[in-house]
């Protein structure tokens, strides 16, 4: 009589062999350039997606440093440890408490923040090391061209990054490839846009579609974008890594209204003063009437 405990081994190596094949079938492994640019609308997890992948590299980095040390002779100096840059709040293995004050977490001691001095090469970065910058387009966006010495800066920060890393990789995410400064367009030949994402339990599910282009912008596939494009699979768990609504601090201590309203009265909130002019009264209604 067989034992029953070898049945339920057997069932359990098969239950695991069927998800396997499952997970293989439909969820893939984005395989990034050493400077990766993510898009996708508000809240569709760019910033998931991005940390995820750095932190990843910067781990699998971190560890083969470690390896190369430990094999290197005494007789020659240490590899230089190889750092994470980046311009929001991100934790590599403990989750980020709730309630408690940003300036008052203690970060991992490899967490670097991303300086002007970095981006205009004032400052070097450790050699093989890993940059995550959040909203790219906020550091420098298509309207920032006057200075032109700034603009050969960052050009040549980001053609030279992985030589000037000796390897190191670069992570971008925003939200519309054509906000970002011409020199981040220029040497993105692939970037990645997440076309929706699934909620669910313990998972997000992102459809991500790997774009070519030599403008960025443009969708030059001719397919059907749902058959070819991939689902990545990501632990909620990852929410804890990083601060999802950082850059909240620019009007978290700003005041806010608490009169209640008895009635509305619509209008057109503008800059432009003859949109306001237009919109008052009905005016624009009578005069196209």
């Amino acid at each position: 009589m067989v034992n029953k405990y070898i049945i339920y081994v057997v069932l359990a190596l098969i239950l695991v062999i069927v998800l396997y094949v499952v997970y293989r079938k439909n969820f893939k492994n984005l395989k990034v350039p050493s400077v990766c640019l993510i898009t996708g609308g508000v809240k569709t997890g760019k910033s998931l997606l991005s940390v995820k992948l750095s932190v990843k590299d910067y781990r699998k980095r971190h560890r083969i440093w470690w390896i190369k040390n430990l094999l290197r002779s005494k007789k020659k100096p240490p590899l230089e440890e190889p750092l994470y840059y980046t311009n929001t709040f991100i934790s590599f293995y403990s989750f980020i408490p709730k309630g408690k004050k940003r300036e008052e977490y203690k970060l991992n001691k490899n967490i670097r923040m991303l300086e002007l001095k970095h981006l205009l090469r004032m400052k070097r970065f450790n050699y093989g090391s890993v940059i995550y910058v959040c909203e790219s387009s906020l550091m420098s966006d298509n309207q920032d061209f006057n200075n032109q010495r700034r603009n050969a800066e960052l050009s040549m920060y980001n053609k030279l990054i992985g030589h000037e890393t000796r390897g190191g990789a670069l992570y971008y995410d925003t939200q519309s490839p054509l906000d970002n400064h011409y020199s981040i367009k220029r040497v993105m030949s692939t970037f990645f846009f997440i076309q929706k994402s699934l909620n669910l339990w313990l998972f997000r599910v992102l459809y991500v579609r790997e774009m070519v282009s030599t403008d960025i912008a443009e969708n030059n596939f001719n397919d059907d974008v749902d058959t070819t494009t991939r689902k990545v699979i990501i632990g909620r768990w990852w929410y804890k890594r990083y601060d999802r609504y950082y850059y909240s601090y620019l009007t978290d201590n700003l005041g806010k209204s608490t009169k209640k309203c008895k009635w509305y009265k619509g209008g057109l909130n503008s800059f432009n003063p003859l949109y306001r002019e237009l919109a008052k009264g009905g005016k624009y209604r009578e005069e196209v009437n």
